[in-house]
């Protein structure tokens, strides 16, 4: 059982799982249908595969993980995605340069400003792991960090035993410490704390350092202004 984490190699994880089941090279592994979800099963299935079966989840340092969503949903390839929040965010702090046909651009520091705030409707690709995977309640027999990847998913297949079926690709970090540094110093401070808050037991459930990727920022700010 794979709890997927959007921005933490899902898909990844997905296609090795897709050639567990023999399943077709090139396949869309976000298809609809293609996986079943817990909450598909009767409560006793339910209970029966979580007690039984083997359970691993992937993590990422948060604020890494959602300058990567903001990247690949808000200015990349998939900007698409974030067709209908971009406008509410434009309506919310620029509401003159709101475009309804329009790319309606949204600025890292506006996106941060928004979720800063507290927004109950989040994306699965910048909502709390806590939310995802509930890693209080179901007890996973593995947990893998994407800073450590590569060592992690062949411990992980060698602990399931599959590790002579299947083979996990090399990946190549999208997102560099430069860029993390680049994109939060647009932010004010004030912001990226609250917004940090909101993600704590992220930082602390899984080992990361709260605020860590960006605290030297934040303290060279405090710096600054004194």
């Amino acid at each position: 059982m794979f709890c997927t984490i959007p921005k933490v190699a899902s898909t990844t994880w997905k296609r090795v799982l897709a050639d567990l089941r023999g399943l077709k090279q090139g396949i869309f592994v976000h298809r609809p249908g293609l996986w079943r979800r817990l909450n598909e099963y009767q409560e006793k299935e339910k209970w029966l595969r979580l007690k039984t079966y083997f359970k691993f989840v992937f993590v990422g340092e948060p604020l890494h993980r959602l300058l990567s969503a903001f990247k690949d949903k808000f200015i990349g390839k998939n900007r698409n995605f974030s067709k209908n929040i971009r406008k509410v965010i434009v309506k919310v702090f620029r509401p003159k340069d709101f475009d309804p046909n329009g790319d309606n651009n949204v600025t890292f520091s506006e996106f941060v400003q928004y979720y800063s705030r507290d927004v109950k409707a989040r994306n699965p690709h910048w909502r709390q792991y806590e939310d995802l995977c509930h890693p209080c309640v179901i007890n996973y027999d593995f947990i893998g960090h994407l800073e450590t990847l590569e060592e992690d998913a062949s411990l992980l297949l060698k602990m399931a035993g599959i590790e002579d079926r299947v083979k996990f690709p090399p990946i190549h970090n999208s997102t560099s410490s430069r860029e993390i540094f680049s994109y939060y110093s647009t932010v004010a401070p004030e912001y990226i704390t609250r917004l940090a808050e909101q993600y704590r037991n992220d930082f602390e459930l899984f080992g990361y350092e709260y605020l860590g990727a960006v605290k030297q920022l934040l303290n060279q700010s405090s710096v600054d202004s004194d």
